[in-house]
């Protein structure tokens, strides 16, 4: 449960981080770093694995 809603939290940080550049300075390494990074953490968060991995 706490790891699920972190790894949300980092989601929408990385997709904060992705926008605030995007608009003001256009760095595409930047944007395309932190746009995987979203896409992966909210992948990995609503996959249901953490459920796998606290099953005893």
């Amino acid at each position: 449960s706490d790891l699920y809603e972190s790894l949300i939290f980092l989601s929408w940080s990385f997709s904060l981080i992705h926008i605030v550049p995007y608009f003001k300075i256009r760095k595409n390494d930047l944007t395309t770093i932190t746009a995987s990074s979203t896409i992966f953490t909210q992948g990995f968060a609503t996959s249901g694995l953490l459920n796998e991995i606290h099953k005893p």
